[in-house]
């Protein structure tokens, strides 16, 4: 394994990149599994993502493809988070975040010192990567705080308002975060998995957090709690929300 340079460093711009109306991010995790549903998520914001479980990969597709960013695992074997951010920074002046695990805490220090632009929490949740693109190309992503329309259901994620044939919904941040997710996904199941991962940043529910939060969507949104017809049950699989 290399060991990272003790010494800060000094960011080394490539050629100029080719100008995107789309932020193009690549993700370097050994858990492809860990990577995917981010990536899905964050397609459904507008943003371009390559996926790679290998270090040499990644670096070939950064090469290739000049990103707007990098976000690594702490540790893709046989490197290092910090000498990826390291190589990306000096090299290229690419943004990276590093994603610490609950086993990775030593890793942000070295991260950060070698470059890194934020250490971030991983499993991944779009709540926590989003802001960070967002900083890092402000330019292309206008999309990122696109109004959503679902039928009836209306959501603006700058104002925080949820609109239901026009008569406003108040909901607390994770009710919204929530349904936010589900309209970007509208007409299909996404499973509790997939959801524990991009809002409460957890492979299952272990407190029926994600049944409690449903209930009280649909109790605000006026859908049937025992037959709904906007915010359906998936039995085994998930959710999925129709359009009202």
């Amino acid at each position: 394994m290399l060991d990272e340079p003790a010494l800060p460093p000094v960011c080394q711009p490539m050629a100029p990149r080719t100008a995107r109306t789309r932020f193009l991010l690549i993700i370097a995790d050994p858990e492809e599994e860990v990577a995917r549903p981010l990536a899905d998520a964050l397609r459904q914001s507008q943003i371009d993502v390559v996926v790679v479980t290998d270090p040499a990969e990644a670096l070939l597709e950064v090469g290739a493809l000049a990103p707007d960013a990098v976000l690594t695992a702490a540790h893709v074997p046989p490197m290092t988070g910090s000498v990826i951010a390291r190589a990306l920074y000096s090299k290229a002046c690419i943004p990276t975040l590093v994603g610490i695990g609950p086993h990775d805490g030593d890793e942000a220090g070295p991260a950060l010192a070698a470059g890194a632009r934020a250490c971030v929490p991983r499993p991944y949740r779009l709540a926590d990567i989003l802001p960070q693109l967002r900083v890092i190309a402000p330019h292309t992503v206008s999309d990122f705080q696109t109004v959503v329309e679902v039928g009836a259901l209306r959501l603006d994620p700058a104002a925080f308002e949820v609109h239901l044939r026009g008569e406003r919904i108040a909901l607390p941040l994770r009710e919204f975060q929530l349904l936010h997710l589900l309209m970007q996904n509208a007409g299909r199941v996404l499973t509790r998995h997939q959801i524990h991962q991009l809002i409460w940043s957890q492979e299952e529910d272990t407190s029926n957090t994600l049944n409690v939060h449903v209930r009280r969507i649909r109790a605000r949104l006026g859908d049937d709690l025992r037959h709904p017809r906007i915010l359906i049950s998936v039995r085994g699989l998930g959710y999925r929300l129709d359009p009202p």
